[in-house]
């Protein structure tokens, strides 16, 4: 999980801790606060190492009940649930496919993926191709291709059709709409304009309709309150790897 959280920009950081942040669970919100104003203060490599060993071990604490990680802890084992396992119930809850075996960053991409290419074919003709003119793409243009692809997608055709940055963007704002869904209008309004004031070159490309689009979505299971974190964690982590992956093409 490491290799997924090094890739993280500051703001990324502090985007997690607000999601993280809570008073009915047992996550020492004070300590992420510390190390994360520490890593804003001086990216070294001591303090980014501090601080994701810190959020991985909060973030497979709210993969666990606090029960079970307190019988782990109790009894010398080592506290929460595999980062895995977190994906896979993520993808779950999601209604995709759980991603194959590969890498952290390979997984989390791979539902952040699947989740965005669902979410868009559930839309309706006339809501994809208005997303897709948001998003930059002429008119036209869009309404053709919503046509060839008689409501079945994959992201290399899109890619393909347009550009990486456009397909990004449409990721991008299927998956800034549900966490909003999840977290509250409230807190997302927050940490959404801090993302805006801190990586504005990344969130410019997000369509207009990012926050209030997703409304009529799939509903997603939510069962017990760990899920209203887990779930935007992932998919936001999935984003800020393909980000990293694809920063050269989409510059």
């Amino acid at each position: 999980m490491q290799d997924l959280l090094s890739v993280l920009e500051p703001a990324d950081y502090r985007f997690l801790a607000g999601i993280i942040e809570s008073n009915l669970n047992i996550t020492d919100d004070t300590e992420i606060d510390r190390l994360v104003t520490a890593f804003e203060e001086e990216d070294s490599d001591e303090n980014r190492r501090a601080l994701g060993e810190r959020l991985e071990q909060e973030i497979r604490y709210l993969g666990s009940s606090e029960f079970a990680y307190g019988l782990r802890y109790a009894t010398g084992r080592e506290p929460g649930v595999a980062f895995r396992e977190i994906i896979e119930d993520v993808a779950e809850a999601l209604k995709v496919d759980r991603p194959a075996l590969g890498t952290d960053r390979e997984r989390v991409e791979a539902v952040a993926e699947a989740y965005a290419t669902k979410q868009f074919e559930s839309l309706s003709p006339e809501e994809q191709q208005k997303m897709l003119e948001d998003l930059g793409v002429e008119k036209e243009k869009a309404a053709a291709f919503v046509m060839r692809s008689a409501g079945v997608f994959a992201l290399p055709m899109m890619i393909e059709a347009f550009n990486i940055v456009i397909v990004q963007g449409l990721i991008k704002t299927i998956i800034f709409g549900t966490i909003a869904k999840i977290i509250g209008q409230q807190l997302a309004n927050r940490l959404f304009a801090f993302l805006v004031g801190r990586l504005p070159w990344w969130v410019s490309w997000i369509g207009p309709a990012a926050w209030t689009l997703s409304i009529g979505w799939t509903t997603i299971d939510l069962q017990g309150p760990a899920k209203r974190k887990t779930i935007p964690i992932v998919l936001y982590l999935g984003l800020c790897s393909m980000r990293e992956k694809h920063s050269g093409e989409a510059g």
